[in-house]
C-alpha cells in the first residue's frame, strides 16, 4: 500500500512540474524594452548560452534540493523565453547594422540585467 501511494506521490509531482514547465514559457507584462545595438548581438548571444550551459550543468548534479531545483529549473525556462526572442528580433533585423528592440517582462529582465552587469 505504501509503495502504490509513493508512485501516485511521484506521478502527481511528475504532472506538476509538467504544468509549471508550461506555464514558465509564456512571458508575462512588459515590464521594459531593451535596445541591442548590432554590435552586441554575439555577445548577448554568448553570455546566454553560457548561461543557459552552467544551469542545465548544475541541474544534472546530484544531491540538490527539491527547491533549488525548481529555482534553476524556472530561470532556465525564462532565459529561453528570452533567447528566443532576441533571437527572433535579430532575425527580423537581418542583416541590418541597426539596434533592434526586445520587449521583456519583469523576469527577463532581472535576468538580463544580471548578465550584462558581468
Amino acid at each position: 500500500m505504501e509503495k502504490q501511494a509513493g508512485k501516485e506521490t511521484i506521478k502527481d509531482l511528475e504532472h506538476l512540474v509538467k504544468l509549471l514547465h508550461k506555464e514558465w514559457e509564456h512571458s508575462g507584462r512588459k515590464k521594459a524594452e531593451v535596445f541591442i545595438r548590432s554590435s552586441d548581438r554575439e555577445m548577448i548571444k554568448r553570455k546566454l548560452a553560457g548561461e543557459i550551459h552552467a544551469r542545465q550543468e548544475l541541474l544534472a548534479m546530484e544531491g540538490m534540493d527539491f527547491g533549488t531545483c525548481m529555482e534553476l529549473s524556472k530561470e532556465n525556462f525564462v532565459l529561453l523565453r528570452l533567447a528566443k526572442k532576441i533571437k527572433k528580433a535579430l532575425e527580423w533585423a537581418g542583416c541590418l547594422n541597426r539596434a533592434v528592440s526586445v520587449e521583456m517582462d519583469q523576469e527577463e529582465y532581472r535576468l538580463y540585467e544580471m548578465l550584462m552587469k558581468e
